[in-house]
């Protein structure tokens, strides 16, 4: 059986979400993680990186570097979202100041220095507003034939939550979302028409909780705001655990439907602006396919995952 493991590095804008991607990631023996960007997206940067430094450090693992990147989209003003994550970012969890610090290197540094130094090529797991991923395929495009593909949380085929179509790492930096589409590294995304059958009901929350572990505690504690939002203003039992379905494709693609498409990013339209239009039609020119789209997933088993990475953490 083959134990290789893949090599990733993950970019976050750590929120609720982010942080439990970033745990379930850590707590892989399937994954090795060389090392986590941060940009700025669910909070400003300051609170996106602090986040980030607090999660690696809390849960043991402050031999992962964290790179700063963006503090803004590459062409508008930061459209944040602390009505969902809470000021801090992280709901009402709290967590340690962290002892680490930021890597010296900026985020896209970081990323070309690690990928133009690895002897195998690495897989890029953004889970946020794709402005650092778009600055280094801008800057650096050289650097593609070290990346084995990008699996990212981000985009819709069918859904939307900041209009109609559109997604919110979408919406924060459309522009940035065009280069990486447009790039031709193959793209694994992980949007809202898998991600909002991503949830945890309040019977998960408590089954993680019940776990005893320090990841169960804060997971169930990050929760709080963020299930009654879902709750009081989604169709959903539960709040839906986005970026972590990211790391989850990665780690059991089998538990995830998904399908090839055609995927534009519509940047200049008045209602549905930030829109990743997906061309699934069965004659349309499959070469100009860019990226594989997921739409499905076994929930029962995704919630069951994260209780086991929450058990990592004794």
């Amino acid at each position: 059986m083959d134990t290789k493991k893949i090599p990733v590095i993950m970019d976050v804008d750590t929120g609720i979400d982010d942080a439990v991607a970033i745990i379930l990631a850590l707590s892989s023996p399937q994954l090795d993680v060389r090392g986590i960007t941060v940009v700025a997206g669910n909070q400003t940067l300051d609170k996106t990186l602090h986040n980030t430094l607090s999660v690696v450090d809390y849960f043991g693992r402050g031999d992962v570097p964290v790179a700063a990147g963006a503090d803004r989209p590459l062409v508008k003003a930061l459209y944040a979202d602390p009505a969902t994550h809470g000021e801090s970012g992280l709901g009402t969890a709290r967590l340690p100041q962290p002892a680490i610090k930021p890597h010296s290197l900026d985020a896209v540094s970081f990323l070309r220095d690690t990928l133009e130094k690895s002897d195998e090529k690495i897989t890029l797991v953004p889970v946020g507003p794709l402005t650092n991923i778009a600055l280094l395929l801008s800057c650096y495009p050289h650097v593609k034939e070290k990346i084995e593909r990008i699996v990212m949380m981000g985009g819709g085929a069918f859904e939307g939550n900041m209009n109609a179509v559109c997604e919110f790492n979408m919406f924060v930096d459309p522009e940035a979302a065009q280069i990486v589409f447009d790039s031709g590294v193959d793209i694994v995304m992980c949007g809202l028409d898998v991600t909002m059958k991503s949830y945890t009901t309040m019977e998960d929350i408590l089954r993680l909780k019940a776990t005893g572990t320090k990841a169960g505690d804060f997971c169930a504690e990050a929760f709080g705001v963020y299930y009654d939002r879902y709750v009081n203003n989604s169709r959903l039992p539960g709040c839906a655990v986005h970026d972590a379905v990211a790391v989850t494709y990665l780690l059991h693609p089998e538990w995830i439907r998904a399908e090839r498409a055609n995927v534009k990013l519509d940047i200049d339209g008045r209602e549905t602006y930030g829109q990743t239009v997906c061309d699934f039609r069965p004659d349309r020119d499959k070469t100009a396919d860019n990226a594989l789209v997921c739409l499905d997933i076994d929930r029962e088993k995704f919630v069951d995952l994260l209780v086991k990475a929450c058990q990592y953490y004794k």
